[in-house]
């Protein structure tokens, strides 16, 4: 058996450990016995129980990172091909990886002060870089509005890991793949920057006042300085399924800063 075979098993049997037992009850000791590795092959790759559980984390999010890259180097044309794409990855990976995603949530988030911390800060740093990259055409030709990519990524994944950890937890009853349309049309309602047509507060009547009350010759009344975007996912009877917000500053038109 290789390093890294040994390496793998190790972090095979931690995770049924964790699953099944509870991160905090389960022991380094066990975890020893049941890969059936010696002290010093199990200490070689990990000092701690902590580290186990950091490289698990890691690997995890890599192996679900990896599909978001292939998207992102396959340069999307469009912000619906890659809202999609993103959200079809991500509840295709939980799907088949229902374990992963399990530890993963109820794991948490790691400590950024670990060396498993500033690994995964690393790897989120350059995908959000790549996304960014690949987003700015569209930002600028005003398709999609500014935001910070926290924001971003709440809008697109965030209803998704609602519904996945309800999916996971044996409440829904229908494949994970079959939300991916709704959460598309979601998620690109809440990013793109083309205001609605038709609103009370664009549309001047014959008088010459508008719906706010101000005269035709006004200028309209400013724009917010922030807005608050709910997204939710309604089932068939009309409760909700998974609900998300955000709030983010707006841009006025011709602006090139936040009001």
């Amino acid at each position: 058996m290789t390093q890294n075979d040994t390496r793998q098993r190790i972090l095979d049997v931690a995770l049924a450990c964790f699953l099944a037992d509870g991160y905090e009850q389960t022991t380094i000791a066990q975890i020893r016995k049941r890969s059936g590795t010696s002290n010093g092959a199990l200490f070689h790759h990990f000092p701690t129980k902590e580290a186990i559980a950091g490289a698990l984390y890691v690997d995890a999010i890599a192996s679900f990172q990896q599909g978001l890259w292939d998207l992102v180097s396959r340069k999307p044309r469009a912000l619906r091909e890659a809202v999609h794409g993103a959200i079809a990855h991500q509840l295709g990976w939980t799907e088949q990886n229902p374990d992963l995603a399990r530890f993963i949530y109820a794991r948490g988030h790691l400590d950024w002060n670990t060396a498993a911390g500033a690994e995964l800060a690393a790897r989120n740093r350059d995908l959000a870089a790549a996304f960014r990259e690949w987003m700015a055409p569209l930002v600028e030709s005003g398709e999609v509005r500014p935001a910070p990519m926290l924001l971003i990524t709440s809008v697109v994944s965030g209803p998704a890991h609602a519904i996945a950890q309800r999916w996971l937890a044996g409440q829904v009853d229908r494949p994970l793949t079959s939300f991916v349309d709704a959460l598309t049309d979601a998620a690109c309602a809440g990013l793109r920057a083309t205001p609605a047509s038709g609103t009370a507060a664009d549309s001047t009547p014959a008088g010459g006042a508008r719906a706010d009350g101000t005269a035709a010759s006004e200028p309209p009344q400013p724009v917010p300085a922030r807005s608050r975007v709910t997204l939710e996912l309604l089932a068939d009877d009309g409760s909700v399924l998974a609900r998300g917000g955000a709030t983010t500053p707006l841009i006025q038109q011709g602006s090139g800063s936040p009001q």
